[in-house]
């Protein structure tokens, strides 16, 4: 681990959170805050969360590593005033509920300590009508947006594995806290944070309600279904395994036509487009893919199409994605001792920064095993200042976004939104592909990770072009960069060029593979890491050997979070005098492998363990997905499902009383959840019989006034209209310029006392701003920008005549 300074040294963490959400303070102990864990003297709950190995739990394991323990019993009042205590001398507190302890709400907190930023990481918001439901990463996968992507029409559709559906949402719930400390840095106040879980999910659903919209405004209804790994992403079979294989460019067929031997019937033109191969994948292509594989392993398949620039990755089991020839060359997992005699391969963390890898400092804590040293060492309290009125936190930062796809240009929008100046670098020698996969220069997934910046045109292959970026780089503080790796060196624009230009730079590049490394090298699409990170094999349903699929293009908004919040977090410490500037990377590969964290280390303890679980988890039994009745939202073909998780008898008991056969609960078939789990396929029968006469919002509504952790399946059109996410205002309507609408896009993942609402505006046009920006950032005079302008040095779009 770093020995350097790191950038939240000297930021104090106060985490009451259970479960939900407890990976965010984790990643900000990560990036060198004191995290202290208040748990009761029996223990946090979560300590005893599956999975669970050798008796210790992995889960509480990958999400604590790192923090300190502190014990108090905040159900006496003499323990409450100690914990007040310590948040006179802490600079955040994380809440998993709208109140702290008994008779202590979080607005009792922002009175009582001015200074404090309090979070309230709850999982549906403080408010709407979700916000007393109870939540388990399985509903939470059903109401964020993750679950109707995912398996194939012909079964049922798939919850994410593990606790990947918390430890995703927790990115933005630690930009949410980062975005409150830097404006704190500059107010003295602190304010109250209302993040929503469910949002922070939703808001990586792959750019699902934009395109939905678009396609409707389009006059295309046709439901949104599951359909295993799609036409963009398949993945096919190979002699000792699977690989997922991408051919989207035109040199990329023409690559993968000639590894085919180059037939005749594969010449015409018309496959050279993605829509025409698309029409002959399945009776002609597909099986020419599977027959060219048959005799080559996973990994010789994947390589030699790398060779040829040709996007292919292997499907690793959690055995081979603990241990391959790139992780282990990078040093993706360490070896740590988690509980006495208990050893696992954990990951190292997300973030380097300067080349060094920053992560947790140490195992997670003894119970109450720092208790005293913390109260002992609480130095001076912290001040605040007279609460000002609310303001965009990031007013008065400069962002130079590079970005592509989703992952860079996912960072700038955030930044966009929080009143940060982000400029969109583009040429049309090198389009963000994004922006023209529809055909044209705008399209939904462009517009929505694009929206509430400005954009300059600029051509970095001419000297000139070069010399314009690094002297807006004097006048920048980011810069956000996911270009294949060394591409941005080679146009010398590079970290070590743009920090020359300007040492207080922070800036953020996330490659596919890392920077360094066996597969540096490598190129792909965010979705291509699934597979060797192991979250392709585990996505999958229980008992089968051929991968599900989903359609998700994790972990790119993933890695935009995550990059965001790296780059907020060097600004803070920059500001705190802790550095000067730094370069934080983070591999797209190892964001899959610590969203899956949980059971990789499970694997590492126990070899053999841990397998696709499909629609059920060690959380809890029953716990699945099951098919329902339609509804008044339901389209038409549309398929409608409802997620329940029983982690207790007690809530089993609750559900069989709510199916009307109490006697089930008291059954030796279901009495405990060991039989539960034997007899689990007898058991889900009896679920789906009754959910099946009942519509997934009625099922979801029953079953969370008795108890039971329960959430109908979410898509698209519910994010868009069901009253939920509408009072807490997701939806954002734009009227977006080149895209048939109005578009409606996701909206905030929290609310802040101290802080307007999000911008909100179209996104711009290929170099929209070039004059401007060159003008009156740069100070070129007019003259000079009409003759680079003229010369192909700098872009613009001509207004519509």
């Amino acid at each position: 681990m770093s020995e350097r300074p790191l950038p939240l040294q000297g930021i104090r963490v106060i985490d009451l959170t259970v479960e939900n959400g407890e990976l965010a303070p984790r990643l900000l102990g990560d990036l060198g805050a004191e995290v202290i864990k208040i748990e009761p003297p029996t223990g946090s709950p979560a300590r005893s969360l599956a999975p669970v190995r050798r008796g210790v739990s992995l889960s509480w394991a990958v999400n604590n590593a790192g923090k300190r323990s502190v014990v108090l019993d905040l159900d006496q009042p003499a323990e409450v005033d100690r914990l007040h205590e310590l948040l006179r001398h802490a600079d955040l507190i994380v809440c998993p509920a709208a109140t702290a302890a008994p008779g202590v709400s979080v607005h009792d907190l922002v009175a009582a300590h001015p200074h404090l930023v309090v979070a309230a990481l709850t999982p549906f918001g403080l408010t709407g009508p979700w916000s007393d439901w109870q939540v388990t990463d399985q509903v939470l996968s059903a109401t964020g947006g993750m679950t109707f992507k995912a398996g194939t029409l012909d079964r049922e559709p798939l919850p994410a594995p593990g606790q990947f559906c918390n430890d995703v949402a927790a990115s933005s719930a630690t930009w949410a806290m980062l975005c409150a400390l830097w404006q704190r840095e500059h107010t003295g106040a602190g304010q109250l944070l209302d993040i929503s879980i469910n949002e922070c999910l939703a808001q990586t659903a792959d750019w699902s309600l934009p395109n939905y919209t678009a396609r409707v405004a389009a006059g295309s209804d046709f439901p949104e279904l599951r359909m295993g790994s799609g036409p963009v992403y398949p993945i096919f079979r190979c002699r000792d395994g699977y690989v997922r294989l991408i051919v989207l460019s035109p040199a990329q067929w023409r690559e993968m036509r000639a590894w085919l031997g180059e037939p005749e019937y594969l010449q015409d033109e018309e496959y050279d487009s993605f829509p025409g191969r698309f029409a002959i994948a399945e009776a002609i292509l597909n099986p020419l893919y599977e027959e060219l594989f048959a005799d080559m392993s996973i990994e010789e398949v994947s390589a030699y199409a790398q060779d040829r620039g040709i996007v292919c990755t292997p499907v690793y089991d959690a055995p081979r994605a603990l241990h391959n020839e790139h992780f282990d060359s990078r040093g993706t997992f360490r070896t740590m001792e988690i509980a006495p005699g208990v050893v696992a391969q954990m990951p190292s963390g997300y973030f380097e920064i300067d080349g060094e890898r920053v992560g947790p400092s140490g195992p997670p804590p003894a119970l109450g095993e720092h208790t005293d040293s913390v109260f002992a060492s609480l130095g001076e309290a912290r001040t605040g200042a007279p609460t000002p009125a609310p303001s965009l936190p990031l007013a008065g930062l400069r962002v130079m976004d590079f970005g592509q796809g989703a992952v860079g240009v996912e960072a700038g929008k955030l930044f966009a939104e929080y009143g940060a100046e982000v400029i969109k670098i583009e040429s049309r020698s090198h389009y963000d592909f994004i922006r023209v996969v529809t055909g044209t220069e705008m399209g939904p997934s462009f517009a929505s990770s694009s929206r509430s910046k400005k954009a300059i045109g600029v051509n970095a292959k001419y000297p000139e072009g070069r010399q314009v970026l690094l002297d807006l780089a004097r006048h920048s503080d980011v810069v956000i960069e996911n270009t294949t790796t060394g591409a941005m060196a080679a146009l010398g624009i590079g970290y070590a060029d743009l920090s020359a230009a300007n040492p207080r730079l922070a800036m953020v590049a996330s490659q596919l593979m890392g920077s360094r490394g066996v597969w540096a090298h490598w190129r792909g699409y965010g979705p291509s890491t699934q597979a060797p990170g192991g979250l392709s094999s585990l996505w999958s349903y229980e008992g089968s050997t051929d991968p599900a699929g989903t359609a998700s293009i994790f972990p790119d908004h993933f890695v935009g979070r995550l990059s965001a919040c790296g780059a907020l977090a060097t600004l803070i410490g920059r500001q705190r005098g802790v550095l000067e500037g730094a370069l934080i990377e983070i591999a797209q590969c190892e964001a899959v492998v610590g969203a899956i964290a949980d059971l990789l280390a499970a694997e590492s303890v126990e070899p053999g363990s841990v397998l696709p679980m499909g629609l059920h988890t060690e959380r809890g039994t029953p716990g699945a997905n099951y098919r329902c009745a339609p509804d008044a939202t339901s389209g038409t073909g549309a398929e409608e499902w409802v997620a329940i998780t029983c982690r207790s008898d007690a809530e089993w008991q609750a559900l069989a009383a709510l199916i009307g056969q109490p006697e089930l609960g008291s059954d030796d078939r279901f009495a405990t959840l060991e039989s539960r789990r034997r007899n689990v396929d007898e058991l889900d029968a009896l679920i789906a019989a009754w959910t099946i006469g009942l519509d997934r919002f009625t099922v979801a509504e029953r079953c969370q006034a008795a108890g039971i952790p329960a959430g109908p399946m979410v898509t698209s059109l519910d994010m868009m209209n069901h009253p939920h996410f509408v009072e807490r205002g997701f939806p954002v309507h734009i009227e977006q310029p080149g895209v048939v609408g109005p578009v409606i896009f996701e909206g905030p993942a929290f609310h802040a006392t101290g802080m307007t609402e999000p911008v909100e505006t179209p996104a711009p046009w290929l170099g929209e701003h070039t004059v401007a920006i060159a003008t009156e950032v740069l100070g070129m005079d007019r003259a000079r920008v009409d003759e680079l302008i003229a010369s192909g040095v700098l872009e613009i779009t001509p207004p519509p005549a």
